[in-house]
């Protein structure tokens, strides 16, 4: 037997990201009692989407109930939590596991290479510091982390006012008074519509296709709530409904299918819910219905928005920008608009998957080469060719409640390094043929949805369907505990 392979192992796991899923893989590594790693965060706080997205009135689109970690109650506020409250949660619960001394901020990852001699990672960031040699490497950084910034915006303009992405929101910005442009009308344009509309003098929102939208009926909790909430059993009562009520509407794809039961249902109560609230305004009906299939696209949620529509301080204007001029933007109809700011709620690159830093495998070879902007992984974790890699909320597991996935994938990582370990085992890897045979499998499924009948960032630029989970949390969740033995090999 070579000597790599009787030496005993002492994982050291490098995970990148300290929003949700990075919090998640780290109490995962302690559950195993595996305590050396290291959580590399270029932010200077911990939080991810809930520290940089945190323009006025972004809240999540989930409960709080399901929108946390099963094993962590909290007090909250809100049916629907804002970003600070969701912040708020994160700190504690890093605080609670003391997972602070493990984290180093303000220290972007910019490479993680892996040495065939060695069988291990080097991590390269920022500040150029050696980090030492790591076992397995945790990519925690999600998806949606990279905006969407126009080529108008991009390229020299003469705009004099300022211009902010949604997650890029400047510190001390502020909509009083000013005319405002928001470019986009998916979840986060909504929110802030809504609190531009309060406290600015003229709000134009520039829409190129309408989105289907749903209410989300969220308030605060009342008093009494809040004291029944922190009784454990009530608790987890409301989480475990609000988890079999998604569960449900997921079951053999019945939401992404025309002809499933949970689509046509919502279908029908997105549009009395569109016909209700602009009865009085026909012309922003016709405007605001979509032409594409339900839940094509991602379906918003919100309480505010068609009344929003309706103030005379806010104009739905159904064009693109297509430039900016020194006082305002200039759609497609080549109509110049007046305005103080714009807010760019346009999204973000969700093709380029863990494109903040790059990833070399066996052999050298570039991860982001080889997925050429249409990435796959076995259960969204694992791609043949890069041992010990483990890739939280990857292609195709977009699902909810994203928390249960985040919770599934962090034990599934970190079972397989201990599993690695007990076995004094170097190399966790997945083996081709299941990763072959699950993905043409989960296309084929997929090919039958919504998904696969209209454009949208869910799919990359061949059509393939990139980021959705078809089917429901539970079979997930079943699927990484049954798969891990099965497909993971460790040598």
């Amino acid at each position: 037997m070579s000597p790599i392979r009787t030496r005993k192992i002492s994982p050291r796991v490098a995970i990148i990201g300290t929003g949700f899923s990075g919090i998640a893989a780290a109490i995962a590594l302690k559950k195993k009692g595996i305590e050396d790693f290291v959580i590399f965060e270029r932010a200077d706080g911990l939080g991810g989407t809930w520290r940089h997205n945190r323009y006025p009135g972004a809240e999540v689109d989930l409960e709080s109930h399901i929108y946390s970690f099963s094993y962590e109650r909290y007090d909250w506020t809100r049916t629907h939590a804002g970003w600070s409250e969701l912040l708020g949660y994160l700190e504690h619960v890093a605080g609670k596991w003391g997972l602070y001394p493990h984290m180093r901020f303000n220290e972007a990852v910019n490479e993680v290479t892996w040495s065939d001699e060695r069988r291990d990672y080097v991590v390269a960031t920022s500040s150029g510091k050696d980090h030492g040699r790591f076992t397995s490497v945790i990519s925690a950084v999600g998806f949606l982390n990279t905006p969407l910034v126009p080529p108008f915006v991009r390229d020299e303009h003469d705009f004099e006012g300022p211009i902010c992405h949604t997650s890029e929101w400047v510190d001390g910005l502020d909509m009083t008074d000013k005319s405002i442009g928001v470019l986009g009308t998916g979840s986060s344009a909504v929110q802030v519509i809504a609190e531009a509309e309060k406290v600015g003098s003229e709000v134009k929102v520039f829409q190129i296709e309408p989105n289907w939208l749903l209410p989300k009926n969220a308030h605060d909790f009342t008093s009494l709530e809040r004291k029944l909430n922190r009784f454990a059993p009530v608790y987890f009562w409301r989480r475990l409904k609000l988890y079999a009520d998604y569960d449900m509407r997921q079951h053999f794809t019945g939401h992404a299918r025309e002809d499933g039961r949970s689509n046509r249902n919502r279908r029908r109560a997105s549009i009395e819910f569109l016909h209700r609230e602009l009865a009085d305004r026909p012309d922003l009906i016709e405007l605001a219905t979509p032409k594409f299939a339900f839940e094509g696209r991602r379906t918003v949620t919100s309480d505010t928005y068609y009344s929003s529509l309706k103030s005379p301080k806010v104009t739905l204007v159904p064009h693109a920008v297509k430039g900016l001029s020194r006082s305002g933007a200039i759609d497609e109809n080549g109509d110049e608009h007046q305005l103080d700011m714009i807010v760019l709620a346009t999204g973000f690159d969700a093709a380029n998957y863990l494109g903040t830093y790059k990833v070399r495998g066996e052999g050298g070879v570039d991860l982001h080469e080889s997925w050429n902007r249409e990435p796959d992984a076995f259960l969204g974790m694992m791609v043949p060719g890069f041992p010990n890699f483990f890739i939280m909320f990857g292609p195709n597991t977009n699902a909810i409640p994203l928390v249960t996935f985040y919770e599934a994938q962090a034990n599934f990582a970190a079972g397989s390094i201990s599993r690695a370990a007990k076995k004094c085992a170097t190399k966790v890897e997945v083996r081709r043929s299941a990763f072959l045979i699950y993905n043409d499998w989960l296309q084929s499924r997929l090919s039958r949805t919504v998904w696969a009948k209209t454009t949208s960032y869910f799919r990359g630029g061949t059509g393939k369907i990139i980021s959705q989970w078809p089917f429901s949390a539970s079979s997930y969740v079943l699927a990484t505990k049954l798969l891990r033995r099965l497909v993971v090999k460790v040598s």
